[in-house]
């Protein structure tokens, strides 16, 4: 095993003679490091994007909800107390969703109308997170006090102080309507919620939906969300309405999340593959020019399969250190990417308005708009959210080097097969 290590890594070894290997095995060794890194920022970036969108996902339906029939569900405070005494439920409240027509200045827009405790927002940190108030206040102290997403106010033509006319139907689909004034308005950075969602206190919610002593759900909140399944049981012995999770009620997003990181892994599946020709290629014109070498080791007894074994340690040890040195500069490139996406900002910025003022001294010119990754006017995010997970720096370095030991088998069999006698007699 020693003269195979120490064959290895002679051949590794980058020399300018014609003795050492060539420059195209420092560029497949470096093919493996950027592949790497380039691997971990992307996963690390799609993770980040993944894990915003579910937090704002459970920011709309809590982690758990237990819905009641009819009204709801009428002793829920007796509910609330005992919940809340279940190990690792972090919090319980009542809520009401109501399906209404919203009347303002320009439009008569559909929504729905969620009724929620007057303190959660000042009381919820992860729900004051997702769910950021661009004008006004998130205040119910006033009765009839409404707060809308950025894009309903603007299609209802409403704002800080105007009237919006809620109307509702019965189950005997008579209508009734309620003058609600927008307090607020916010932003969750998802479409969906922007525009069709609003927001009012809960014991508004139950009298529009003519629930006065009932609680059309209880959302709750617990320290795993991640593995909300295990507080259903607990939670159902207490309980015995019918309890949801969030997973259950985003089963279609989280099936496309699922989707999209797999396709994720099969992209860069295929970058490896061509990692993996461009060692194969190295390591065939490694073979082709250490043959003579290789005969005469072979001549002094060096077997068939440590031949073999000596240039897949070779690929290897690319896979291995290429991998290793890409997985850090990746990580390090992750931890700062954000900066770096605002140095390049600030430069682009510096040459564009430089240019423009030299080219303005001799005729007017209009100003360049300020450069920006994400526009806070097109864009719901102002920087990467990013997300490092151990299991992908795993696949990647299991990818980088199962690929590169695979690639060299070829070149490492053709070693293995050559005969010492044709070699040097050819040479």
């Amino acid at each position: 095993m020693n003269i195979v290590l120490y064959l290895s890594s002679k051949y590794l070894k980058f020399k300018a003679n014609e003795r050492g290997i060539s420059a195209i095995s420092v560029i497949a060794l470096l093919t493996v490091v950027i592949s790497t890194a380039a691997a971990i920022v992307i996963l690390s970036a799609s993770n980040g994007f993944h894990y915003s969108f579910m937090k704002k996902l459970m920011a709309k339906d809590a982690h758990l909800t237990i819905l009641g029939p009819g009204k709801g569900i009428d002793n829920y405070q007796q509910y609330i107390t005992e919940i809340g005494k279940i190990k690792g439920v972090t919090g319980v409240y009542p809520y009401a969703d109501r399906q209404a027509l919203l009347k303002g200045t320009l439009n008569t827009w559909g929504a729905l109308i969620k009724g929620i405790p007057s303190n959660l927002y000042s009381q919820d940190a992860d729900f004051s997170n997702q769910v950021k108030i661009v004008d006004g206040a998130f205040d119910f102290h006033d009765p009839m006090s409404i707060i809308l997403g950025e894009t309903l106010a603007e299609n209802l033509g409403a704002s800080i102080g105007s009237s919006v006319q809620v109307t509702v139907f019965s189950d005997d689909f008579g209508s009734l309507q309620y003058h609600f004034t927008v307090k607020g308005i916010f932003s969750a950075g998802y479409a969906e919620y922007d525009a069709n969602l609003a927001f009012i206190s809960f014991p508004d919610a139950q009298l529009i939906g003519d629930s006065i002593g009932y609680a059309y759900g209880l959302a709750i909140k617990v320290a795993d969300p991640f593995n909300v399944e295990q507080y259903v049981k607990p939670i159902q012995k207490i309980c015995p309405y019918h309890a949801w999770t969030w997973k259950t009620l985003n089963r279609n997003n989280l099936f496309a999340i699922e989707n999209e990181k797999m396709l994720v892994y099969i992209i860069l599946s295929f970058f490896f593959i061509v990692v993996a020709f461009n060692i194969l290629s190295t390591m065939i014109a490694m073979v082709l020019s250490k043959k003579e070498e290789i005969g005469i080791l072979k001549a002094m007894g060096l077997s068939p399969k440590k031949t073999l074994q000596v240039f897949l340690f070779d690929g290897f040890l690319i896979g291995a250190g290429g991998g290793t040195a890409g997985v850090v500069a990746g990580l390090f490139i992750t931890s700062g990417l954000n900066d770096i996406l605002h140095f390049i900002e600030h430069l682009v910025d510096f040459v564009n308005f430089s240019a423009y003022h030299l080219v303005h001294l001799i005729r007017p010119i209009p100003a360049p708009t300020k450069f920006e990754f994400f526009r806070q006017s097109v864009y719901y995010i102002t920087q990467f959210p990013i997300q490092i997970q151990f299991g992908d720096i795993v696949f990647v370095m299991l990818l980088a080097v199962t690929l590169s030991t695979l690639a060299v088998i070829p070149p490492a069999l053709k070693a293995a097969r050559l005969r010492p006698v044709e070699v040097l007699r050819n040479d």
